[in-house]
């Protein structure tokens, strides 16, 4: 499959209703700029939207790393280069890096996915799929020298006392739903980050972000997210139904 890419390539630009303090880019965009990268990178690998619609899959992203030297400002333009490193039974691997328009590598992410059933999102093995190409590797280099990490994630009871309140509350309003009927995962961050502002921490110094999903949050559903610190780290833990674990977003914050 000589004609697979090495990398596929995004340009972007921000844009004012894209930035928030400071004109800088709100992060979570960020998050849904390397999604759209993943995206077009899937059509590079012969995976993109138009055979899954076809054969009813979808992808569905389990985690991600994030780690920034700078966010971009508004008017800049810059640039996602992405890649398809390795596939693992389930499991697709797909790392970022992020450059500014002088060249600079400002930013860095690794992610893993699945491809999953357009209706029931349970997981497919492509390999065993006749009705599916062979799916490619575009390069096996891990920007991070290993995969995308996993975080702890303990039970709500550990997190919080049964008479503590969460310190903030997400609802998955129209808005917060992508196409494939959920809460986009670029929406967690934007939450972790609101429950951060709420409670006084400068979300500026964060640098380094890694993001589990573990559960979908449907059209209507409530979501309650406490804060914890942990080994020098914040978590933003999310709970839906009392005690079912939604995400946990774990931020390294750069010292002033």
């Amino acid at each position: 499959m000589s004609d697979i890419p090495e990398y596929t390539n995004l340009e972007l630009y921000c844009k004012a209703t894209e930035c928030g303090i400071g004109d800088k880019l709100y992060c979570s965009t960020l998050i849904g700029d390397l999604q759209e990268a993943a995206e077009r990178g899937s059509y590079d690998m012969g995976f993109g939207t138009d055979l899954l619609k076809t054969n009813e899959l979808c992808w569905i992203i389990l985690k991600m790393r994030l780690n920034l030297v700078e966010l971009p400002s508004w008017h800049d333009t810059f640039k996602i280069r992405t890649w398809g490193n390795y596939i693992d039974k389930f499991y697709f691997g797909r790392d970022f890096e992020i450059f500014s328009s002088d060249g600079r590598l400002i930013g860095r992410a690794s992610s893993t996915w699945i491809l999953a059933d357009w209706n029931t999102h349970r997981p497919i093995i492509p390999q065993k799929r006749t009705d599916l190409p062979e799916a490619p590797v575009q390069n096996d280099r891990l920007v991070f020298g290993e995969k995308c990490p996993k975080v702890s994630f303990p039970d709500r009871n550990v997190v919080a006392a049964e008479t503590e309140k969460p310190v903030i509350i997400k609802y998955a309003d129209f808005t917060e739903l992508d196409r494939n009927r959920h809460v986009n995962n670029s929406r967690y961050t934007a939450w972790a980050y609101d429950a951060l502002f709420k409670n006084g921490y400068d979300v500026s110094l964060i640098e380094d972000i890694v993001i589990n999903y573990n559960s979908e949050v449907k059209a209507g559903e409530k979501v309650e997210l406490f804060i914890a610190n942990n080994d020098g780290k914040v978590c933003v833990y999310g709970y839906k139904n009392t005690d079912t674990k939604v995400f946990v977003v774990e931020m390294t914050m750069r010292n002033n």
